[in-house]
């Protein structure tokens, strides 16, 4: 057996060796450096040809290309493998799409977000744009279900649609038939619509008897008109001669009659339109959205639109995200915390033996990334250790691998279904290993660890003590690990979810569907929104239906973009959570936890490496050094004036001159 040499650190390699032992670096007889496209793919479970950038089979398994060599489909891997096919193997291979999960009880953010739909139309056709009518990725869902959200988006839609074909109906054939009724009824709606407004309650007396005798002018002048033009009425007909010869003289209010039916007809028309729907809107609220509620019914749409429906309801528990902005953690919140190191891979000196060592370059201590990830994983699951006291877990955590990428592909690329249209969503463990040691490629792939802040139910010798509180706040840490140049690079990234905003916390303050309050509810909102809809809804109307033409329009020129061009934007563009989501914490307490759980989470990580790297027998005091730096310089003060020195940090010290004398 021939032997030679690392031509980096000398060390003796076998003469099947492909890599130095020692420091990982190709052996001089091998043909690694060579570059090798591999093309050839087979579909999960079959014999693994060469990982993403790895070595050609060589050595005991078989012989190496010759250089330049390309394997494809006419080439047979070793052991036999049948030949490769077409792109869509080779995506099955690395790349596929995510598994639905089943649908549960809904969070407190699903069901925020899902009235959202309701109480802001503005937010459903956002949510619908982004993910309905488009071919786009989907953002990850942090303690969220997209599902009934985007479900209950196209629910709001569809009803708001159906109530302003029906007013805009009524309102043009009222000014075309009846249009001094249809205008009294404008003016009786317009009066009682300044009764609108979460104010209310809060006016002073003196501003509520304004307000009702504003309300009550409005409607005697109404009154008054409507007299007026009946008695105009009746003088043009005596003025005409249309009333000489009758058997009887008709009296002042003759002309009213009429007028009044036509009046009280539309009134009834338009406010029992906008009625139905306000009473469909919060008995969905109330009943649907309810904390105890189970899995809404809808009716299905078009196959579409159903299709689409089960893609995103799919790809949102997918480990891949494609995004198209400047944000890489689209879907997690805003970044809290973000720090990064960097260390030489040396082996540790023995104190009682630094003489004896080896040149530098035999200090090398090769880490395998893939390796550290997966003990970082097994460290931070025990966050949530089932052996320790309930009350002693984080329950609510989460860790999952997340690559994340740039939106901008090709289209015949392997991250792209070649039959749907569509991003991949879910990268196979092959994959994401060979994205982890290879830290420069198109993708990078983040371990992430999230925490919701629900609070368990406190208990006491079996008798619950409190119920337990969901905080609405979502931290999530993104963990990345890179060995390049013989050295580790370890990088620590947070976010946070704020809570949804307070206006879609409504249905958890709504009366019980069968009460009496809620229909007295409905009453008040009809009253206090008839003019707002009446007037709004043709332009509503006509956005809507430019808005569902646009959608459809896009949707296709997506769907046909592939013919024409190279590459597409198919990353995403908006988060449904961070859509619905308040700009800042309701209550500093909030603020505490994402703080504390970020601690947490950091000291858990730094620990888990510092472990990792004294066990593989590399010198940990740079790396000591960098995580006190880090420590040190993330120390906040707030709400408060410091008037002396201040340490922080481990080993921190402090000195304080001594005061000048007087005088001096």
């Amino acid at each position: 057996m021939t032997q030679s040499s690392c031509g980096e650190c000398g060390f003796t390699l076998g003469g099947d060796d492909q890599f130095c032992g020692n420091c990982g670096t190709p052996a001089p007889n091998s043909h690694t450096d060579r570059p090798v496209l591999v093309t050839e793919t087979r579909a999960w479970g079959g014999p693994p040809p060469p990982a993403v950038g790895s070595p050609a089979p060589g050595g005991r398994h078989g012989q190496s290309p010759p250089p330049g060599d390309t394997l494809t489909a006419q080439r047979d891997w070793p052991r036999g493998a049948p030949p490769a096919q077409e792109h869509t193997a080779l995506s099955a291979r690395f790349f596929g799409h995510a598994s639905p999960r089943p649908a549960g009880r809904p969070s407190n953010p699903t069901r925020y977000l899902c009235a959202a739909a309701y109480l802001n139309p503005w937010y459903a056709n956002q949510v619908i744009g982004e993910l309905v009518a488009s071919h786009r990725a989907v953002a990850p869902s942090v303690d969220i279900d997209l599902g009934p959200i985007v479900r209950h988006c196209l629910h709001a839609r569809r009803i708001a649609l159906i109530r302003d074909a029906v007013l805009t109906c009524l309102l043009v054939a009222g000014l075309i038939l009846a249009l001094v009724p249809t205008i009294a009824v404008l003016a009786i709606s317009f009066g009682l619509g300044m009764l609108r407004g979460p104010a209310w309650q809060r006016r002073s007396v003196g501003a509520k008897v304004g307000i009702v005798a504003g309300i009550a002018v409005v409607l005697v002048g109404v009154v008054v008109l409507v007299g007026i033009i009946a008695l105009i009425s009746r003088f043009n007909s005596i003025a005409s001669g249309s009333l000489p010869g009758t058997a009887t003289t008709p009296g002042p209010l003759s002309g009213l009659g009429p007028i009044v039916a036509e009046l009280l007809a539309f009134l009834l028309l338009m406010a029992a339109t906008v009625a139905i729907h306000t009473y469909v809107k919060y008995r969905t609220l109330s009943d649907q959205l309810r904390p105890d509620a189970g899995p809404a019914p809808f009716s299905r749409s078009n196959p579409d639109v159903e299709a689409r429906l089960a893609q995103v309801d799919a790809a949102q528990w997918g480990n891949v995200t494609l995004y198209a902005g400047e944000n890489p953690f689209i879907g997690t919140g805003k970044i809290n915390r973000a720090w990064s190191l960097a260390i030489e891979l040396d082996r540790a000196r023995p104190a009682s033996n630094e003489l004896s060592l080896p040149p530098a370059r035999g200090r090398y201590v090769p880490i395998d990334p893939v390796e550290l990830q997966k003990v970082i994983r097994e460290r931070l699951v025990k966050l949530n250790d089932p052996e320790l006291p309930a009350n002693e877990r984080v329950s609510a955590l989460i860790v999952e691998d997340h690559i994340i990428g740039e939106g901008l592909r090709s289209w015949d690329g392997p991250l792209i279904d070649p039959a749907q249209k569509v991003p991949y969503s879910q990268a196979g463990q092959e994959a994401i290993d060979a994205l982890t040691r290879h830290p420069q490629a198109g993708l990078r792939y983040y371990q992430r660890l999230s925490v919701s802040d629900r609070g368990q139910a406190v208990r006491s010798a079996g008798q619950e003590v409190i119920a337990g509180v969901d905080q609405e706040v979502a931290v999530s840490a993104f963990v990345y690990v890179a060995v390049e140049g013989r050295m580790l690079y370890l990088q620590f990234v947070t976010t946070v979810l704020p809570p949804i905003q307070h206006r879609y916390h409504l249905i958890d303050r709504l009366p019980k569907s069968t009460s009496s309050s809620f229909m007295t509810k409905v009453l008040l909102e009809t009253a206090t929104s008839m003019f707002g809809d009446l007037i709004g809804a043709p332009i509503l109307l006509f956005r809507t239906l430019g808005l569902i033409w646009r959608e459809q329009r896009s949707f296709a020129e997506e769907a046909s973009s592939s013919d024409e061009y190279l590459f597409g934007d198919v990353g995403t563009r908006e988060s449904v959570r961070e859509l619905g989501a308040s700009g800042s914490p309701h209550t500093y307490i909030q603020v505490l936890d994402a703080i504390k759980y970020t601690k947490i989470i950091e000291r858990m990580l730094t620990d888990t490496v510092f472990d990792f790297l004294r066990v593989k027998g590399v010198d940990t005091s740079a790396y000591v050094n960098s995580v006190a730096n880090i420590v040190n310089n993330s120390g906040v003060i707030n709400y408060g004036t410091m008037t002396g020195p201040v340490a922080a940090g481990f080993g921190a010290t402090v000195t304080q001159a001594p005061a000048p004398a007087p005088g001096s």
